[in-house]
Formats: structure tokens, sequence, C-alpha cells
């Protein structure tokens, strides 16, 4: 009996809160209460709106935001207990590529001394072999060694997008946290971009962690993918069991405004409304104030997470022959199940 495979990244309970500004004296809240796991050489998709929370979530598993509350485990270590050469450590393990590559580069820094910073705040090898580890980390995402001595000005989208990879991976880490890598890049690009990632994972064993809105390139890339809304995790599975029986209305919301390539297709479905401000969240379910099909209950009373799939979240899909878990908190679909 083989034993289980211990997750590369717990993340359990966490909350993550902004100090008040100006006059209102009301701390903001931008998340609430989140859980997610990334096997070694996983990816997971994280997806949802604009201010839902998913950069604050990123930022704060590496500490640069600190959590207000919950932890975050690291092969199984509490990163927040670590002493500051401890956390150096995993953070060397746990990388970051940021939203806008352009604005994440220096202008004022070649490829090849945006690629040594890493390596020299680590202290990784010595001036030898940092510069053949910055021509093989272009190597690897796909790049000419020779573009070393360009600046970021001189490059493409694509181009500064795998720079951005490029540094990340130079410290050799086990987890990248890509926060929205391909929002500014063409549709030919993003694609490129996709089969860069599926390749660094397939290579390297690369775990990462996709912050993304666009649902297509998550559906491409993600083993397992988490819905969040105003800070909450609305919806948790595995890739093909979320597309395939989405749960939360929020979710099937978002999969019905995903344009399709076909004239003949209906336009796609507009999601009314506009979420409310993370420092007012509404009563009950976060989402009840979009909601076309809310109950009575969704207004005054916060779901619990259900499991879709059995009491302990985990059931048999025949056509896949393996087992998968279905989180959702929803209280239609408690209605529905009782």
């Amino acid at each position: 009996m083989t034993s289980p495979v211990l997750p590369l990244l717990s993340v359990r309970d966490l909350v993550v809160r902004y100090p008040a500004r100006g006059h209102s004296g009301i701390p903001m809240t931008a998340v609430r209460g989140v859980s997610l796991e990334i096997a070694p050489a996983g990816i997971f998709g994280l997806v949802g709106e604009s201010g839902s929370g998913k950069s604050s979530l990123a930022h704060a598993i590496l500490h640069l935001s600190p959590p207000a509350g919950g932890e975050v485990l690291f092969r199984g270590q509490d990163l927040a207990a670590m002493k500051p050469s401890q956390l150096k450590a995993a953070r060397r393990n746990i990388q970051l590529v940021f939203q806008d590559s352009l604005a994440s580069l220096s202008p004022r820094r070649s490829v090849l001394q945006t690629l040594l910073e890493p390596l020299d705040h680590f202290r990784i090898g010595n001036p030898a072999t940092r510069a053949e580890k910055a021509a093989m980390a272009l190597e690897t995402v796909g790049l000419d060694p020779a573009l070393r001595h360009r600046y970021p000005q001189e490059l493409s989208g694509g181009q500064k997008q795998r720079v951005a990879l490029a540094r990340a991976l130079v410290a050799e880490p086990d987890l990248i946290i890509a926060d929205e890598p391909l929002s500014s890049l063409d549709v030919s690009v993003q694609s490129r971009i996709i089969e860069l990632i599926l390749e660094l994972r397939e290579k390297l064993g690369v775990a990462f962690l996709f912050v993304s809105h666009d649902l297509s390139a998550v559906q491409r890339l993600a083993d397992t993918v988490g819905v969040m809304y105003l800070g909450k995790m609305v919806e948790s599975a595995d890739t093909d069991t979320l597309f395939e029986r989405p749960a939360h209305p929020y979710t099937r919301s978002l999969m019905a405004a995903v344009p399709v390539a076909d004239p003949s297709h209906p336009r796609p479905a507009v999601l009314a409304g506009e979420p409310p401000s993370p420092l007012t969240p509404p009563s009950g379910c976060v989402f009840h104030m979009r909601c076309g099909d809310k109950i009575p209950i969704c207004s005054t009373v916060v779901p619990n997470e259900t499991f879709v799939c059995g009491e302990t979240g985990m059931c048999e899909d025949s056509r896949r022959f393996k087992t998968i878990s279905h989180r959702v908190r929803c209280h239609l679909w408690n209605v529905t199940k009782t």
C-alpha cells in the first residue's frame, strides 16, 4: 500500500486584513478564511473577478502581506513560526511572478542583472556559476541567452513575461506563484506561455499557483481550481469536475460569461451588478446580492462549506477511475441535497 503524497503547500483558514485608511476607520478584510492545497508538481488555478482577493492571498502566502489569521504550511512547516533565516530559505523555494511583467522589471537593469539578483540575494553559487545559471534559465524559458544584455524596454511583451518566469526559475524553486501572468499579453503569446508553464512542470517538477480571471487558460493548465468571490473560496474541485458540473451560481455565471469564437454561438451572459465593497461586505452569502437563484436564507446566514460528493468529500468518478473532491459554499446545494 502506497503512502499518500503530502501537500507541498497547505493554506488553512487564511485571513488577510489591511489597516484602515482615510476617515472610515474600518480595516479591509481582503481574504476571509481561505484554505487550499497544492501537491508537488501540481497546478492550482485560482479564479475570480478583480477584487476577489486572489492577489492578496498570493502575496500573503509568501508573507509579503502578513496574514491576520490562519496558517501557511510549506512542506509541513508553518512559515509564520520560522526564524528570519528559515523564512528566507523558504522564499527561495517559493517564487513569485508578478502581474505586470514590465512594471516588475527594472528599466535600469539588463536581463542578466535581473536574473543575477535572486542568485546574489540567496547566495547561490559563485560569480561564474551564477552567470551560467542565468544563461540556462533563459534557455529553459525559450529565450536566446544573447538577450541577456538587453533591457526590458527592448523586449516584446512575451519576452518580458519569459524573463519574469526565468527570474523565478533561476533559484530552482519548488513552487511558483504566478499572479495574472497572461493579463497583458495577446492571445497567441498567452498560448505559448501556457505551453511553457506545462513544459516547466513536466521537465522540472515545478508546482504552480496560477492566479487568473481567464477561465479558459485555467482549464488548460490546472489540475485543481478554486473560485474566489469577495475574499471567500466559494467552490473548489478538480478541473474536469468543476467545468463539467459547477455547483455554485457564481461559478456558473463566470463560465457563462466566457466568450466563444463562433459567430453562431449566443453572446456571453453578463453577470449583473458589481461586487460589494470588501469594507462593507453583505450579511449571509457574499454572492446573494447578485445571485438570481437566491432564497431567503442566503441574505442572512453564511453558508457552510459542503462536500458535493458525499460526507467525506470524496467520490469515485467511474469514467476516469479516480477519486475527486468537490466543495461548495452555497445554501442552494444544501437545500437540494437535504
